[in-house]
């Protein structure tokens, strides 16, 4: 009979080990999550290269990526419930960027002309009005005011 009791305690200091071992493990895996630096999430605004982007557009709209940039309005143009706007951006006042602000677009600023805004895109792939294929479009997720 000792030696049942023996082999029972020795099982829980193995079962009573393990769950420790397991505990200082999801201590410092969670740890290392709260401590490290946080990589970039796709989901996250980028920076918006207009030379990258007049290069290679297809590329930016097979990413899926958001970015964000800075632009004043220089026109509005409406088709239906979808606007397309001119934006002129810092540094390249003499090229225009077209964004489609799309009508379900839940906005919480008025897009104006002559205003200086951010605004929060992606860049997708689409079809124009003879149903070819258009690379690069840049559609508007938000708008927030500089």
């Amino acid at each position: 009979m000792a030696r049942s009791t023996r082999r029972g305690r020795s099982k829980k200091k193995n079962h009573g080990s393990f769950i420790i071992g397991g505990l200082m493990v999801a201590v410092i895996v969670l740890a290392g999550m709260l401590f490290l630096k946080p990589s970039a999430r796709s989901n996250e605004p980028k920076p918006f290269n207009i030379a990258q982007y007049r290069q290679d557009g297809s590329r930016f709209a097979s990413t899926g990526n958001r970015y964000v940039l800075e632009g004043k309005v220089e026109s509005i143009e409406t088709d239906g419930n979808n606007r397309l706007v001119a934006v002129s951006v810092r540094g390249n006042s003499n090229e225009l960027l077209p964004l489609l602000v799309k009508g379900d677009t839940p906005l919480q600023i008025n897009i104006t002309r002559g205003d200086t805004l951010i605004f929060d895109v992606s860049c997708r792939t689409g079809r124009d009005a003879e149903g070819n294929e258009v690379k690069g479009i840049l559609i508007v997720n938000d708008v927030s005011i500089r």
